[in-house]
C-alpha cells in the first residue's frame, strides 16, 4: 500500500470488487500489526472496509500534544518519534517503529462506559522522522468495530498486547524504571552520603514517583 493512488483507481468499481481488491492490498499489511494478531477473519474485513493509507514526509508533525485524536494510526514502514512533556522542563520521548500504532487514545474512549462523546486529547506530540507509510482508522469507524466485536476488545491477550505497543504505557514504564534505578543507586550509595543530604535526596524521590507515577495511562483495559 505506498498512499491514495491505488484507493483512487478502484473508487469507481462495483462495491463488492472494491472491497475484494482493498481487502487484497490492507490485509497483510493489517496482520503485521501486533495488535490485530489474533482477531478472526470477520472483524479484519471489517477495518480493511474502513482504514486509509496514509503516507506522511520527513519531520512531518502528525499530532500535537493536546490535540484531540480523530484517528489512530498503524506504521508499516517508517519511524515515528514520541515526546512527551512531564513536568520542570522534562520532555519523555521514544520511537515508534513497524508495527507501532499511535492514537490508542482512541481505544480507551470507545471502551470507555458510559460514553463520552468528547474526543480525548493526545498525551503526547508525534513527528514522522522520516518517509512513514501507515494506515489510519477514523474515531467512528473504530468505534463501530469496538461495539460490534466488543466480546473480543475484552479479550485478556488483545488488552496486554494494546499495552506492550501502546506509546503512552511505554512512556509510563521507561519513567518508571528510571525512577527505580535512581532510588536503588541512591539506597546502595547510601552509607556514603552524608546524613544532612540523605533527607533532601529521599524527598526529591518521592516528588518523581508522584510525578512519574501520574501520567499512568487510563485505558479503561481493566
Amino acid at each position: 500500500m505506498g498512499g491514495d493512488d491505488e484507493m483512487e483507481l478502484i473508487k469507481d468499481l462495483p462495491e463488492g470488487l472494491r472491497r475484494d481488491i482493498k481487502r487484497y492490498l490492507c490485509l497483510e499489511l493489517i496482520k503485521k500489526v501486533p495488535l490485530f494478531h489474533n482477531l478472526d477473519d470477520l472483524i479484519l474485513d471489517n477495518i480493511c472496509d474502513r482504514v486509509k493509507p496514509l503516507i506522511f514526509s520527513k519531520d512531518e508533525k502528525i499530532i500535537r500534544e493536546g490535540d484531540p485524536v480523530h484517528r489512530m494510526v498503524f506504521i508499516v514502514r517508517g519511524h515515528i518519534k514520541s515526546s512527551q512533556n512531564l513536568s520542570k522542563g522534562m520532555v519523555a520521548t521514544s520511537v515508534l517503529e513497524p508495527g507501532g500504532f499511535l492514537g490508542d487514545e482512541l481505544l480507551s474512549w470507545c471502551l470507555r462506559r458510559p460514553f463520552i462523546d468528547r474526543l480525548p486529547a493526545s498525551s503526547a506530540e508525534f513527528v514522522s522522522i522520516e518517509s512513514t507509510e501507515a494506515f489510519g482508522l477514523d474515531a467512528k469507524h473504530l468505534r463501530y468495530i469496538t461495539d460490534h466485536f466488543r466480546y473480543k476488545f475484552a479479550n485478556e491477550r488483545l488488552k496486554r498486547t494494546a499495552r506492550y505497543y501502546s506509546s503512552n504505557w511505554r512512556t509510563w514504564a521507561a519513567v518508571n524504571i528510571q525512577f527505580a534505578w535512581r532510588r536503588y543507586m541512591t539506597r546502595t550509595r547510601g552509607p556514603v552520603t552524608p546524613v544532612t543530604d540523605n533527607g533532601g535526596t529521599e524527598r526529591r524521590l518521592r516528588q518523581y514517583a508522584a510525578m512519574f507515577m501520574s501520567i499512568r495511562p487510563h485505558d479503561h483495559l481493566e
